[in-house]
Formats: C-alpha cells, sequence, structure tokens
C-alpha cells in the first residue's frame, strides 16, 4: 500500500507511505517454463519482507492527487526452488470520495478512493501496462492512517504489445502513511499551523480567521459579523458613540446616556427628550419633565401663579390669593377701635387668604379721618390696627405674621368734607410684607 491523496490536504500536501505488497498472477500469457502458469499455480511474495514498498503523492485538490509507487517482491514459482526480485514503478492519479461534500460528514475518518495509471513491470522482460484499483485509509490522527489497497494490472496484447508478453496480476499492499508539510488549505496566505480558521479564508493579523465587516474582530467573536464594531460590545457598532450599542440603543442616531438606553437627556432630569414636555427645563416624571417651581403639581408652562402655590383647579393659583388683600378694608365707627359684627364677613376672608398663603407675612395699616387732633388720631389707628391683630391671632393666625402701623389722618381714602368720604377713611387696610 503506498500513501494515498484521500488523507491528504493542503495543510499536509505531500504524503509518504511505507508498506507490505504481494502479488498474485494469473496471466495467461506466461510461459510454461516459468512454472507460473495461472492463479491456481501462482504464489504470494514472501511477507516477511515487510517493508517492500514506497509510495509518495502530492495533493492537487480535495478530490485529486498524484501518486507515485515503487514495489520489490520476491517470487516463489512451483517450479522452481527459489526466490526472484522483481521491481514495479506505477504513477497515476487518486479519487477520493472524501472531496464530494455530501460524502465527507458520513465518512468521518474513513477515506476510501479508486485509483488508475500506468505500470513499470520487470517481471520476465520489462513491460508497461495500465492498472486501476480501489483504497481505504482509516486515519488515526491528521497525519497519520492505516492504509489497504488492490490494484488490478492487466497486460493485454491489444494495448501494450511486449516479446515476450508481459504478465497480468493483482497486487494488494498494507501500510502506514504520513502526512508531511504545512500548507494553506483555505489560501488565506496563513499556514494551516498557525491558522485557527483553516478551512475559511481570513487575514493574516487574525490568525487566518475570516472578518467580514472589517472591524478587527474575527467574525466567530463577532457578535455582529456583519456591520463594522467595536471590540468593547463585541463586534457590533455604537453609530451616535454614546457608550450604547445600536442593538440596545433606543436612540442610535442621536448621542444619549447609558441610564435612558442611549437616548439624549438636555436637561439632565432623568427623562429622555421624546418623553419631555418642557426638555429643556429640569423637571419631574410626574410632570413629564416640566418644572413647578411653587411645588403645586402643576407645571409652571402650565401655571397662572408660578411662584405661588395653588390647586390645578384653579391654573396653580391660590384660591385665596394674597393680592385679593388690597380690596379688603374694616370699617370703624367714629372715635372707635372696636370690631363691630358686620366686620366679621370681611375678617373671615382675610383668615382665609392667610390660611391660604400660610408662609406669607402680612402689614395691618390703621387709619383715622380729621374729625379729632391729630395726635389723638394717631393713636386711635394703632389701637385699630392693634385690634385687628389681635381678632386674627385668637383665631389662629402666628402674631409674627402680623405688622401693625398706625396712620392716624395722613393717608385718607376719600374727601373728609363729607360724611361718606369720612366714613371711608375710619378703617384697617391690609398689604403684604
Amino acid at each position: 500500500m503506498g500513501f494515498f491523496a484521500v488523507a491528504q490536504t493542503a495543510s499536509n500536501p505531500w504524503r509518504l507511505t511505507v508498506a507490505t505488497s504481494a502479488i498474485d498472477i494469473y496471466s495467461e500469457n506466461q510461459l510454461p517454463s516459468s512454472g507460473i502458469n495461472n492463479f491456481d499455480n501462482a504464489e504470494y511474495n514472501d511477507l516477511f519482507d515487510l517493508v517492500n514498498s514506497f509510495q509518495a503523492a502530492l495533493y492537487l485538490s480535495p478530490s485529486y492527487s498524484v501518486e507515485a509507487t515503487a514495489t520489490f517482491n520476491n517470487l516463489l514459482a512451483s517450479s522452481s526452488n527459489g526466490a526472484d526480485s522483481h521491481f514495479t514503478f506505477d504513477a497515476g492519479i487518486l479519487l477520493s470520495l472524501r472531496g464530494i461534500k455530501k460524502y465527507r460528514s458520513k465518512l468521518k475518518k474513513l477515506d476510501p478512493a479508486i485509483k488508475a495509471g500506468l505500470s513499470y513491470s520487470d517481471m520476465e522482460n520489462s513491460y508497461i501496462t495500465p492498472y486501476a484499483g480501489l483504497s481505504l485509509t482509516y486515519w488515526m490522527y491528521d497525519n497519520f492512517g492505516i492504509t489497504a489497497q488492490t490494484v488490478n494490472k492487466y497486460y493485454s496484447d491489444d494495448l501494450i504489445k511486449s516479446t515476450p508478453p508481459g504478465l497480468s496480476y493483482y497486487q494488494y499492499s498494507l501500510g502506514l502513511s504520513f502526512g508531511l508539510g504545512d500548507g494553506d488549505t483555505d489560501a488565506d496566505g496563513v499556514k494551516d499551523s498557525v491558522d485557527a480558521c483553516i478551512d475559511v479564508p481570513g487575514l493574516p493579523a487574525l490568525d487566518g480567521c475570516p472578518d467580514d465587516d472589517n472591524d478587527g474582530i474575527r467574525n466567530s467573536d463577532d457578535a455582529c459579523p456583519l456591520v463594522a464594531g467595536l471590540a468593547a460590545f463585541n463586534g457590533c457598532p455604537d453609530s451616535d458613540g454614546d457608550g450604547v450599542m445600536d442593538s440596545e440603543d433606543d436612540c442610535p442616531k442621536i448621542a444619549g446616556v447609558i441610564a435612558l438606553n442611549g437616548c439624549p437627556d438636555a436637561d439632565a432630569d432623568g427623562i429622555k427628550d421624546s418623553d419631555d414636555l418642557c426638555p429643556n427645563a429640569a423637571g419631574s416624571k410626574a410632570l413629564n419633565g416640566c418644572p413647578d417651581a411653587d411645588g403645586d403639581n402643576v407645571a409652571d408652562k402650565d401655571d397662572k401663579c408660578p411662584a405661588v402655590a395653588g390647586p390645578a383647579s384653579n391654573d396653580g393659583c391660590p384660591e385665596n390669593p394674597l393680592s385679593d388683600l388690597s380690596n379688603l378694608t374694616v370699617s370703624f365707627d367714629v372715635a372707635k377701635s372696636a370690631i363691630s359684627d358686620e366686620n366679621t364677613t370681611v375678617l373671615s376672608k382675610v383668615l382665609a387668604i392667610l390660611n391660604s398663603n400660610a408662609s406669607a407675612s402680612i402689614i395691618l395699616s390703621g387709619h383715622t379721618d380729621n374729625s379729632g387732633a391729630e395726635k389723638f388720631n394717631k393713636k386711635l389707628s394703632m389701637q385699630r390696627a392693634a385690634e385687628v391683630k389681635s381678632y386674627l391671632v385668637e383665631n389662629g393666625i402666628d402674631a409674627s405674621r402680623l405688622e401693625t402701623v398706625g396712620q392716624g389722618e395722613l393717608s385718607p381714602k376719600a374727601s373728609n368734607n363729607t360724611s361718606e368720604g369720612r366714613a371711608l377713611n375710619r378703617r384697617v387696610e391690609f398689604s403684604v410684607d
């Protein structure tokens, strides 16, 4: 048996085989004097000559190889007491079934092949015959196997004539095959011994493995092998450079923040701009990203009183705004500071406003008409302011929120020349501190 191309690859283009070989002559052209006339008279060669066949083969493709074999046989004829040494040389091609893809996985370590070529023999005389045969190799390792083969070398005067005629015979062999060389199976310029992807063309920089998207990451390690990406993302792209790979980025074309799956947040309020009704002003999630300066749960953009808390039902303005105080006045009788029953309605409104604006402080300004002495009027105006303060404190308002002043007759609201005007001037007014 020889070295057979069926087990060869581009990584091991050369194969050498050493074998033991035997022949079985069946030719009817053999001369009677030789004592070897037909198959029944033939003898096998001496099998104790264990190494008598040497073969070399060169890989051409997954299906084809060329081979050359030299064999030395000692033949014992029935009419002879001694052995005659004979030499044959074969040259031909091998056709491997492993070259057919549909058989490759099924054959596993077996390499069946057919072979054919021309053989030179020196039995009785020198002549050339065609040969054809079968071989079967079991590859124990990538570059070591056991091979058995049989070849039929048929001499015919119709094909090749020699004088005297040549012999026809079977030749059998069994031997060991060895792979030699370091090829390049995928023809990518990277030797198979260092090629991490031996069957697929690749790049030297990636140990012979392919990189279809040219991002420097071999396909087998690339989670996005058809789109150039970054090593940090296993070869997947991050188009906007925000640290979030496109496949996980809700806004892959616009740089954003990781916490928002790659979407932008211009005002840094934790709400992505696409969901933020106020993307340029930090706000709360409850108000869809809009601010609420007065904390009344009405967004400033919708709040008619953004600096003062108020219910949404009143557009964010307080139901009892401080501004209403300017419309309220407590009236008094001539030369009196006591609060009449008719003023309780006004004071109730004042209490409501102060309770609705708990942080507000106000000024209570007492006034008189000019019907008395100026000094008396000054004192009276202070008493009137003090009476109103006492009433408010008694009804739950903190005294520290209330400041009293007496204006006397110096700030009339109306003319003191009429009784109606003087009635309007006897008063306590409210203003915001």
